[in-house]
């Protein structure tokens, strides 16, 4: 049986990424990266009820909770993992000025924002996957 908290965090995860695919539609690239990363950290949020049994920690880095997670079992392809530190940067250059130097709308272009998707889209499916079958 799956956990409470663990749909929530699953659940957050897909809203999250429905935002970065509408934002993708409008062409708001620093909006779908930075729903991109919340999804893909929400995700592993979730993962930390199935493979650590444990509240996730206060962080924000995806590699981070990804590391944390992999200790105890869970791991994506490695195709994947090598793309995540690229979604780290997004937590904060696609909302503060004065980290993206510029205006964040300036920050994530049209390609980067359509790898920004795509990855958490996929992340999102193994975390997902993984949660009904390991819990």
């Amino acid at each position: 049986m799956i956990r409470g908290e663990v749909l929530l965090w699953i659940g957050a995860a897909r809203e999250d990424l429905v935002d970065a695919e509408d934002a993708l539609k409008r062409g708001r690239w620093f909006r779908t990266a930075f729903f991109a990363q919340q999804a893909v950290e929400k995700a592993f949020k979730a993962l930390f009820f199935v493979v650590r049994r444990e509240e996730p920690p206060k962080i924000r880095a995806v590699t981070e909770l990804y590391a944390m997670s992999r200790e105890s079992g869970f791991a994506l392809p490695p195709e994947l993992e090598e793309q995540l530190r690229v979604l780290n940067k997004y937590y904060i250059v696609t909302r503060y000025p004065d980290a993206a130097n510029g205006l964040p709308s300036e920050s994530v272009d049209r390609i980067e924002a359509e790898r920004a998707y795509n990855l958490a889209k996929r992340v999102l499916e193994h975390v997902e996957r993984y949660v009904e079958q390991g819990s």
